[in-house]
């Protein structure tokens, strides 16, 4: 079971199929197992890609401190780590989620290690570490409380039931949110700075959401901020039941074989 250390914390990856390299990430409170492999997706991408599938610290089997301070901008730390730890020096991205805020970040932040990106179920914020604080009230608030039916807020709830049936570390999903607060304004800068940064990209950029995606309301946002970006929604689909869907599925793999082709 490989793993790499980034200061003391060990990170666990795995390496699946044959191709060009496709570093994985997956959404908050799930892992490599659940995100991935339990929906397929790397049965469908590993005849014709080199699957890097990465436990984000905090999930799956990697460690998971509780301090604020270890997440936010050292999860994109991660995986630039992980690129230089396997001699990768630019690949392709597929980021769900909580991944696609990584992905996102790394475009912004390390447009030389990306080839290509793909952004499911994500949408950039478009507020800072205040309003975010503040809207993260109610999730850290369920994960904190100490059975799920004290729970009030329904979305909360919701994730509270799910990161309890996937053996998650609640304490350590707090100190997620708490971290990428943190560090959102340095990792996103301002929403009128960001649209100038991504006006400048140049690497194809894949968008999939579900039509039913009640956690991103403006779901043509990427394709307004990156010029050029293919934008895709899933009709009937929300944030979970995206993941399965055929459809989904089929447009990544052409697009990866689009990138691959250049």
């Amino acid at each position: 079971m490989p793993f790499f250390e980034n200061e003391g914390v060990k990170i666990h990856y795995e390496i699946e199929g044959n191709g060009p390299d496709l570093i994985m990430i997956h959404g908050f409170a799930t892992s490599i197992k659940i995100n991935w492999k339990l929906t397929s997706w790397i049965k469908t991408l590993k005849d014709n890609n080199r699957l890097i599938l990465i436990d984000c610290r905090g999930h799956g089997k990697s460690d998971k401190p509780t301090d604020p301070a270890q997440y936010g901008k050292k999860m994109m730390e991660d995986i630039v780590k992980l690129m230089d730890h396997l001699s990768i020096g630019k690949a392709n991205f597929f980021g769900y989620s909580m991944g696609g805020s990584i992905t996102f970040g790394l475009l912004l932040h390390e447009p030389n290690r990306v080839k290509s990106a793909v952004l499911g179920g994500f949408i950039p914020s478009q507020i800072n570490r205040e309003q975010l604080e503040q809207s993260n009230k109610p999730m850290i608030n369920a994960f904190s409380a100490e059975s799920v039916e004290q729970v009030k807020s329904p979305i909360a709830k919701q994730f509270r039931k799910f990161a309890e049936s996937t053996g998650a570390d609640l304490k350590a999903l707090i100190a997620v949110m708490e971290g990428f607060a943190r560090d959102v304004d340095d990792i996103f800068s301002s929403f009128s700075e960001m649209k100038l940064t991504f006006k400048k990209i140049k690497v194809p950029v894949l968008s999939v959401l579900g039509s039913d995606d009640a956690l991103m309301p403006n779901k043509t946002l990427i394709a307004e901020l990156i010029p050029g970006a293919c934008h895709f929604q899933i009709q009937g689909k929300d944030h979970s039941t995206v993941l399965f869907d055929p459809k989904f599925h089929m447009v990544v793999k052409a697009f990866l074989k689009f990138v691959n082709k250049k």
